[in-house]
């Protein structure tokens, strides 16, 4: 039999620019320059298949963001609405972070056209309509999908997020939308105030691979029951549920979030476009955090391997 995965491949969208100086930061921006390194020297990722940037227009951000925040960002305006972003409230952060906006866009424009779209950046979940929330100043993946709906007529739409912490600007935005399925399988003792969803998994302090992989493929079954045949799947893939992040309380090893990768990639990339976003991860050091994002990508790379059987 066929498998339908071997015309699939993965195209990557890197940093196209320097990144924001957001100064002495637990958010390791270092690692937007770290993943694109590690893809060519451990994945033998050739030039074809990495991509930049795409333009980013006022009216995309329009789509999901209020007129007066975004008149706040574009004057670096410091606000109640800018200053819950925990970054700093500058030009240069706050365009950086719009350039990014442009790679989620790029990565689902690459999903369609091949399969897995794999932004090394972007996931910036906690963002609002009306606010920033958490490192999070633009909601760079509502951004993407709705430009993708617009103009290229997507319509059901699957968040799966496995951040540690849950994509609270996502349920919000997404609360009224029956074409999107928000799901979101975090610790439920940390950061943010939860919203709801259309599925949430709070798992307990600690919870090893074993147990979080049980909950996570119980909830995939349920989730193809509720919303079968997405479009578009939006894998939200932090690895701060590592057992040594910093911002983390969760217990899973590198093995664990790697089968975690698997389970999720391999089951969807078998059924339509998919396109990855880093998220978080706040691991001891960047480079470490790097390793931890490049578990995905070789994930993603087995995803579109076709079956021998």
């Amino acid at each position: 039999m066929n498998d339908p995965r071997a015309a699939h491949s993965v195209h990557y969208v890197c940093i196209s620019k320097a990144a924001p100086d957001i100064g002495e930061h637990v958010f390791p921006i270092e690692k937007y320059a770290i993943v694109p390194r590690l893809l060519d020297e451990e994945l033998g990722v050739g030039p074809e298949r990495l991509h930049s940037w795409d333009e980013v227009y006022d009216e995309d951000l329009e789509r999901v963001h209020t007129p007066q925040y975004l008149a706040d960002l574009r004057e670096a305006r410091n606000s109640w609405a800018t200053l819950a972003s925990e970054l700093p409230v500058t030009p240069s952060v706050i365009e950086g972070f719009r350039a990014m906006v442009g790679g989620s866009i790029a990565a689902v424009r690459l999903a369609l056209a091949h399969g897995i779209g794999f932004h090394v950046g972007g996931g910036f979940h906690h963002a609002f309509a009306d606010h920033a929330e958490g490192f999070c100043y633009l909601h760079d993946m509502a951004i993407a999908v709705e430009r993708s709906r617009a103009n290229e007529g997507i319509e059901r739409v699957l968040f799966v997020d496995v951040d540690v912490h849950q994509g609270n600007g996502t349920a919000f935005i997404y609360a009224e939308d029956a074409d999107t399925f928000t799901y979101s399988i975090h610790q439920e003792n940390n950061y943010p105030i939860k919203q709801r969803g259309d599925l949430d998994r709070g798992v307990d302090d600690g919870i090893g691979d074993d147990a979080y992989l049980e909950a996570l493929l119980l909830d995939i079954e349920i989730i193809d029951a509720r919303f079968p045949a997405p479009d578009l799947v939006c894998y939200v893939a932090g690895v701060d549920p590592y057992r040594r992040d910093q911002l983390g309380g969760l217990g899973l090893t590198a093995e664990g979030l790697a089968r975690r990768d698997e389970a999720v990639l391999e089951r969807y990339a078998r059924q339509g476009p998919v396109v990855v976003f880093l998220a978080g991860g706040y691991a001891p050091s960047a480079e470490e955090t790097a390793q931890l994002h490049l578990g995905t990508a070789r994930a993603a790379e087995g995803a579109c391997r076709p079956n021998d059987r």
